[in-house]
């Protein structure tokens, strides 16, 4: 869990980069590659964490309730 607990805070510290960057630069679509690549390679990597051991996010997980329609 520690692993892809740094790996997700490393994701999200380049995003922060990224959005700051947009921010100074005023430049809303600078790293929208780089930030897609981010994104689609950390769901990747997470979900073969879960294949790999569905029970190592378990803790981690909260119950959404929904209503019935």
């Amino acid at each position: 869990m520690t692993n892809i607990q740094k790996r997700l805070e490393k994701g999200v510290a380049l995003l922060e980069q990224l959005e700051q960057q947009r921010l100074e630069t005023r430049t809303p679509r600078l790293g929208y590659d780089a930030e897609f690549e981010i994104i689609t390679r950390e769901l990747c990597e997470l979900e073969e964490d879960i294949l790999r051991d569905p029970g190592a996010l378990g803790s981690q997980l909260v119950r959404v309730r929904r209503k019935r329609r």
